[in-house]
């Protein structure tokens, strides 16, 4: 079976409200583009609320889901469980975005393949195991423990306060900004075509945590040094983690794991979130809010895009670089073509305590296939968030604006536009930004 039409359901009434469910998830954009995980989804479902568990093995489903044969060797190919994880994560992100108000979940418990249908209010949220809970609160009877406890307990409510305060803050400086829809024209110029076409919302994309990677080299003998958190990936996994690929990555001799342990969404990036979803909002351009997990090779080069975070938190951001003038290299960001009096590097420079200068860039990118992604990052979280802030006040960002317009008189604006940006940092917040250099891309 290559797919299923959203009436396939023959047995059981098509009005029954569990396949409506089940057709609604399916057209939803976690799904949509995805058509065998459609086909996967649609699959179980019709065959559990039709009571044919039988279909719902291993074996079944790879032959009548991914096209493999009768006698296909589960040890040897473990398409389906790989989908079933793959499966399990968007139908979460599904009901804890889109689906939000769906009075009834699907679930696919681990180890099976049988959905499950369940009233949302059945659903607890999750709790940290006893012994996670003792590992925190333990402490020694005798006292010394408790010096540090109401010091550090005093640490984290001023950490909230402050927290706080930066949102209300933003929030001041974004109604002023927004007060006047003139003010915002400007931006009609600076994102082109983003969140402006019909059937084609923007997914604004988190960074993702601890994320593993995995990649080609072409060359006769590894460059990289497997190290840390990269190891060599065995031979017998290339069939597994094919799918994550880029078509000219398959057929690369050496193939690795990376681990990305430092993928969060910190602060920086969720004040960063609500800076640029307010933009968007005041500029009715609607944005779908998702992780940057759920996105794959072709998601990102064919539907529009804006990436939040530096490389340290976001790994497609170094996917969406290669062509800029001001690219990612590590903690610092290369100056490619540098202009009298501009450096070839900036490096971020955080003293203890979170004091410092950070460099991030705000990029307007169009992929081969003419999609645009907007890119907003800095090398901390801290940055990205005094890069968010930059690009969403238009007070700040109209100098630049208007110099881009001016580098090229009587023309069009730039399709593609880059503008590199040092952050002060100070106590871990973002107090002051300036711009250091900029490019229109004709």
């Amino acid at each position: 079976m290559k797919d299923i039409a959203p009436n396939s359901l023959t047995a059981a009434s098509p009005s029954d409200t569990r396949w409506q469910l089940a057709q609604r998830v399916a057209e939803s954009t976690y799904f949509r583009k995805g058509t065998k995980l459609r086909a996967f989804l649609l699959y179980v479902c019709e065959n559990a609320i039709l009571g044919r568990l039988d279909n719902l093995t291993a074996q079944m489903i790879g032959t009548r889901v991914f096209g493999r044969s009768a006698e296909y060797n589960l040890s040897e190919d473990n398409i389906v469980r790989v989908e079933a994880r793959e499966l399990r994560k968007r139908l979460e992100a599904y009901f804890s975005a889109e689906g939000c108000r769906e009075a009834t979940v699907i679930e696919i418990p681990k180890g099976s393949y049988v959905p499950v249908f369940k009233p949302r209010e059945q659903m607890t949220p999750a709790l940290p195991e006893a012994s996670a809970w003792a590992s925190i609160l333990r402490f020694d009877k005798a006292g010394p423990a408790m010096r540090w406890l109401v010091p550090a307990l005093a640490l984290a409510l001023m950490a909230s306060l402050g927290t706080t305060l930066w949102f209300a803050a933003a929030n001041r400086r974004l109604r002023q900004q927004h007060a006047s829809a003139e003010d915002l024209s400007m931006y009609s110029d600076l994102l082109g075509s983003l969140g402006t076409i019909p059937n084609r919302e923007p997914q604004l994309a988190l960074s993702n945590p601890k994320v593993c990677v995995f990649f080609g080299l072409a060359t006769n003998t590894p460059a990289l040094e497997p190290a840390g958190d990269v190891i060599p990936a065995p031979k017998e996994l290339k069939t597994t983690f094919a799918f994550a690929l880029k078509n000219s990555d398959r057929d690369l001799p050496f193939h690795f794991l990376q681990l990305n342990r430092n993928g969060f969404t910190g602060i920086g990036e969720a004040v960063a979130v609500f800076q640029v979803g307010r933009l968007m909002q005041s500029l009715h351009r609607p944005v779908r809010l998702t992780q940057a997990r759920f996105l794959n090779w072709d998601q990102v080069q064919k539907q529009d895009l804006i990436l939040l975070g530096g490389p340290a938190s976001n790994d497609w951001t170094y996917q969406n670089d290669s062509n800029s003038n001001f690219a990612w290299a590590g903690g610092l960001i290369e100056n490619l073509k540098p202009l009298p009096g501009e450096e070839k590097r900036y490096r971020s420079e955080t003293k203890p305590g979170g004091t410092g200068v950070d460099y991030g860039v705000v990029k307007l990118l169009t992929s081969p296939y003419g999609f645009k992604t907007l890119l907003i990052g800095g090398a901390t979280s801290a940055g990205t968030a005094g890069v968010a802030e930059f690009f969403s006040t238009a007070d700040k960002m109209r100098g630049v604006y208007r110099r881009m317009s001016a580098a090229a008189p009587g023309k069009v604006f730039p399709s593609d536009w880059e503008v590199l940006i040092k952050v002060a940092v100070h106590d871990g917040l973002p107090m002051g930004t300036s711009v250091v250099a900029f490019r229109p891309n004709r």
